[in-house]
């Protein structure tokens, strides 16, 4: 890890762009953190000189258009092992573009209204409303608005909408 962090912070523009993935794949699903319980993101610190740069250009990378995204999961059970979970399906819906700023005062607006919970990271701009959020017991759904950078196309797996239909009509995944 340590060489793997030195590198980067020999080359910042290059961290700036893969950080910029990860807190983009990140703000879609937590769970999907590149270093386990920690992210890649975490690694640096602001407070160290040689991280700055790294940090610095991975905030360039967020000044570009973002996006509203509504984010659908379907984690059901395996078919050949119904104790564990099978593949997931998701959906990832592009809802409006424009500045981060914005989309993020329209996404706390419309959540606070609805009374959802609303995570912020005020330190890089993400907002995240949680409708259903999983539940540990298989199968669960998922569902949530976020804000993140432009650079997710909308796309859906095969059937996702007839499953969603059956699962989400079962009751699972917790309703916020």
């Amino acid at each position: 890890m340590d060489a793997h962090l030195d590198r980067m912070r020999a080359h910042p523009d290059i961290a700036g762009r893969v950080l910029r993935l990860e807190y983009t794949s990140v703000s879609l699903n937590p769970q999907a953190r590149l270093f386990g319980r920690r992210s890649l993101l975490e690694q640096f610190d602001p407070g160290q000189a040689a991280d700055r740069p790294v940090l610095a250009a991975f905030k360039e990378e967020l000044d570009c258009p973002w996006a509203l995204y509504h984010v659908r999961r379907i984690l059901p059970v395996a078919k050949a092992d119904p104790t564990r979970r099978g593949r997931p399906m998701r959906s990832v819906e592009r809802v409006h573009v424009g500045r981060a700023s914005a989309l993020s005062r329209r996404l706390r607006t419309v959540s606070e209204r609805h009374g959802y919970p609303v995570e912020v990271d005020e330190r890089y701009g993400r907002v995240r409303t949680w409708m259903r959020r999983r539940e540990a017991e298989l199968p669960t759904v998922e569902e949530l608005m976020v804000t993140a950078p432009y650079h997710v196309q909308a796309n859906q797996v095969p059937r996702f909408e007839r499953e969603w239909s059956v699962h989400s009509s079962r009751g699972v995944g917790r309703r916020d």
